[in-house]
C-alpha cells in the first residue's frame, strides 16, 4: 500500500536542479578540481579576508545554542547597509524560504499569481505548492515586461505579481517606472521584486518600501557578497508588511556560522565592491569575446550572467561538449522564447578564456 500524498503532487513539475559535479566527474572521468561552474551565477572569488576573521570568530561561537530568533544582529548591520529601519527586514534562509514564506502568506488554493515568463522556476515551485494558479505574461521580443498585459489580466484572484530585477535568465531591467505604476493602479496586490542581483546592476527599488505595503523586495547574500554556501537572504518591505510575514517565518532556520558569515562580509564592504567592479570588467570582457564568436548571439545583461543563443547549432550537443571539458552551463532552452539558449555566469579571467576557447572549437569544429 503506498502512503497518501498531496493530490497536488499528481503531475507536480519541479524544479529542474542544476546538473551535479559529481555526475560530471563520474561520466567523464575527471578530476573534481577541474570543474567550473558556469551555471550558478555564484561568485567565482572567494573573499579570503573574511574568511579569516571567521576563523577567529568560530572559537567563541555558541554552537549548542540556537540563534538569536529576531537575527537582530544581522538585521542591525543590514539596517546600516540599507538605510532602512531594523523593522523593515525578515532574515531568511536564502530567497527560497523568502519565497516560501511569501506564498505562505498570500497564495490560496485556486488564487492566481502572475509572472513575467521566461524568469526564475522557483516562483512557480512556491505558488502551486500552496495550491495557487501561476498565470504567464509572456515577455516582449527584447525580453522586458508586458507591463500592459499585465494589467489588463489582473482581476479579483490575483493575489501576487513577481518581477524579477534584473531579470534571471534573461538579465534584463525592469524600468522603475513600471514597477511603481503596477504599485499604485493594485494597491491591494502583492508585488514582489526579486533584486537578487541588483548589485551588479546597481539599481534598486527598497528606497520606496516606506511609501508602498505592496512592495516586497527580495535579496541574497549568496551573489554579490559570495555566500552562495552559507544561505542567507532577507526580504524587504514596508514595517507593516513585515509584521504580516513574520508570522509564517521560521524562528531558527538560519545556523550561527551563516548568520556570522553575513555579518562579517557586511563590516567589509569594500570587499564586495572590488569582487563586484571586476566581475563586471570581466563581463564586458565575455561579452567582446562572444561577439567575435560566430554561432552565438549574446544579450545584454545587468547581472553577473550573461545569456546566449546559438545559431545553427544544437544547443544540447554544445553543452554537452562543454561538460566533457567540465564546464557546466545552464541550459535554459526548454524555457519560453530561449529556444536554443544557455546562461553563462561570468568567472575568473582564466575559467572564461577556457570558456571562449572551448566555445570556439565547437563553433568552428
Amino acid at each position: 500500500m503506498s502512503m497518501r500524498v498531496r493530490s497536488i503532487l499528481k503531475g507536480f513539475k519541479p524544479y529542474s536542479w542544476e546538473t551535479s559535479p559529481v555526475e560530471v566527474v563520474k561520466k567523464f572521468g575527471l578530476s573534481i578540481d577541474k570543474i567550473l561552474r558556469f551555471d550558478t551565477n555564484t561568485m567565482p572569488l572567494i573573499p579570503k579576508e573574511n574568511i579569516e576573521e571567521f576563523k577567529s570568530a568560530i572559537q567563541n561561537i555558541k554552537i549548542n545554542e540556537y540563534p538569536d530568533p529576531s537575527y537582530m544582529e544581522l538585521r542591525e548591520a543590514l539596517s546600516n547597509y540599507l538605510k532602512k529601519d531594523v523593522d523593515e527586514i525578515c532574515i531568511t534562509a536564502g530567497c527560497d524560504e523568502a519565497l516560501d514564506i511569501i506564498s505562505k502568506v498570500f497564495v490560496e488554493p485556486e488564487t492566481n499569481v502572475i509572472i513575467s515568463s521566461p524568469t526564475y522556476a522557483m516562483y512557480r515551485i512556491v505558488v502551486e505548492a500552496m495550491g495557487g494558479r501561476i498565470v504567464e505574461v509572456l515577455r516582449k521580443k527584447d525580453f522586458s515586461d508586458d507591463v500592459e498585459k499585465i494589467i489588463e489580466i489582473v482581476d479579483e484572484n490575483t493575489r501576487m505579481i513577481f518581477i524579477c530585477n534584473p531579470n534571471n535568465p534573461t538579465g534584463n531591467l525592469t524600468p522603475k517606472n513600471d514597477i511603481i505604476r503596477l504599485l499604485e493602479d493594485f494597491p491591494e496586490i502583492p508585488v514582489i521584486v526579486d533584486e537578487s542581483y541588483a548589485e551588479f546592476a546597481g539599481e534598486s527599488l527598497i528606497k520606496f518600501t516606506s511609501d508602498y505595503e505592496n512592495l516586497i523586495i527580495l535579496r541574497t547574500f549568496s551573489k554579490a557578497f559570495s555566500l552562495a554556501g552559507a544561505r542567507v537572504g532577507y526580504i524587504v518591505a514596508n514595517a507593516k508588511t513585515i509584521k504580516i510575514l513574520n508570522i509564517m517565518r521560521p524562528p531558527n532556520s538560519l545556523s550561527v556560522p551563516s548568520l556570522t558569515l553575513a555579518n562579517i562580509a557586511l563590516k567589509h564592504l569594500d570587499i564586495i565592491r572590488r569582487n563586484i567592479e571586476y566581475i563586471l570588467s570581466e563581463k564586458e570582457w565575455l561579452m567582446k569575446a562572444f561577439k567575435n564568436i560566430k554561432c552565438i548571439e549574446a544579450y545584454p545583461s545587468y547581472t553577473n550572467f550573461i545569456l546566449v543563443r546559438f545559431k545553427d547549432l544544437n544547443v544540447h550537443d554544445v553543452y554537452e561538449k562543454l561538460l566533457r571539458h567540465g564546464i557546466i552551463t545552464r541550459n535554459v532552452s526548454d524555457m519560453p522564447m530561449l529556444e536554443n539558449c544557455l546562461r553563462i555566469t561570468v568567472r575568473t579571467r582564466e575559467e572564461n578564456s577556457f570558456l571562449v576557447e572551448n566555445l570556439k572549437n565547437i563553433c568552428y569544429g
